[in-house]
């Protein structure tokens, strides 16, 4: 009888042992991937925490990229890597979105890690336990006329423990004629019930120009359509609450955002 108990016992054993290695990365909710929208970027507003608890900490330094300090070149692919520190299984979520939370570039998975969303997001295809936990994946650039882009990362590292940070890289401006960039003001500022901005161009272009929120939510379309060379001066009226708003203006080459502050 207690050689038949001893048995039954390894057997429990060794199903216990299968079940939990068959959950690797236990301590995340996700071990296989995170859900797409969790970057902590404004477009999507979640980052780790909403599924493990906890509260969010930022971090700098990790995300990096082989992207010049010159900037990155429209439609080259670079080298994306990730890496998390501490103990415990680990996991992240990473996009390049504009503030609008469009995605910006192409992704292209590497080894252990996963597209989800469409394409939009990548993420752990497995946790890693190991300290630091390192994936890499590519990024191709988007065509001239993207701007500045930051890719929001969101990690998780061990139960309840949620990281984000942000890396931001800026288009090259090695061979762009100055003369490509807009240059737009805003007045008054801070302001109320309407706005006026003027902008400069030095060749014709199609210029939009759209009104976006805090949370990076698109408000309005205030301008698009072409324009000639030139100075011009647009008034537009603003019934949107007071607060903190940003202006984009977008040309067919490139284009620039400024923060709008409207008041009672």
């Amino acid at each position: 009888m207690k050689k038949y108990f001893t048995v039954l016992f390894s057997i429990f054993l060794s199903l216990i042992v299968i079940l939990m290695a068959s959950f690797g990365g236990s301590d995340l909710k996700n071990s296989g991937g995170a859900p797409p929208g969790y970057t902590n970027s404004p477009g999507d507003g979640l980052n780790c925490s909403h599924c493990m608890g906890g509260t969010p900490v930022a971090v700098t330094g990790w995300i990096t990229s082989n992207i010049p300090v010159t900037g990155y070149v429209p439609g080259a692919t670079y080298t994306i890597s990730v890496t998390a520190t501490g103990s415990g299984n680990k996991g992240f979520e990473v996009s390049p979105q504009d503030i609008s939370g469009t995605l910006i570039g192409t992704l292209t998975a590497g080894t252990g890690n996963k597209l989800v969303g469409g394409g939009k997001y990548v993420t752990h295809s497995s946790a890693q336990s190991g300290n630091p936990a390192t994936w890499n994946f590519q990024w191709t650039a988007p065509a001239s006329g993207a701007g500045s882009v930051t890719f929001y990362g969101s990690f998780a590292v061990g139960k309840p423990n949620t990281k984000t940070t942000t890396m931001t890289v800026s288009q090259s401006t090695v061979g762009i004629a100055a003369k490509e960039k807009p240059v737009m003001q805003i007045s008054p500022n801070p302001g109320r019930g309407f706005t006026t901005i003027c902008f400069l161009l030095d060749s014709p272009q199609s210029i939009r120009i759209e009104l976006f929120n805090v949370k990076g939510e698109r408000i309005r379309v205030l301008l698009d359509e072409p324009f000639s060379a030139g100075e011009y001066k647009r008034t537009f009226t603003l019934d949107q609450v007071p607060g903190i708003y940003f202006i984009r203006l977008n040309t067919g080459e490139t284009g620039c955002l400024s923060k709008l502050i409207l008041t009672d």
